[in-house]
């Protein structure tokens, strides 16, 4: 495991409604620091089989995750999938391609 020298944007999502009463939705990013974790071939092919391709997973201090849902990771914005809170410190998010970013 590295040394924490990644960092990811978490992005918050808030829905709020607009002077003329349209719903819109927020984005708020947070900065944290992560490490990339190595994505097993079983988790590939579990995320596969349900349609999912993942991207990458990675790992970080379960105190800094919120339950956020999309996290920005490489320069690439991605969906959280998967989240394995079984660690009593850290938080492993499987994340995977926006399907409106596909061309």
């Amino acid at each position: 495991m590295s040394r924490w020298l990644n960092t990811c944007l978490l992005y918050e999502t808030t829905n709020t409604r607009d002077a003329r009463g349209v719903p819109t939705e927020q984005e708020r990013p947070r900065r944290v620091t992560c490490n990339p974790f190595s994505m097993g071939m079983q988790t590939y092919y579990q995320a596969s089989s349900t349609g999912v391709h993942p991207v990458a997973v990675i790992q970080m201090w379960k105190r800094d995750y919120r339950g956020e849902r999309l996290v920005k990771y490489n320069g690439q914005k991605l969906n959280v999938t998967r989240v394995d809170a079984s660690s009593p410190d850290f938080v492993v998010l499987t994340l995977s391609e926006r399907v409106a970013d596909r061309g």
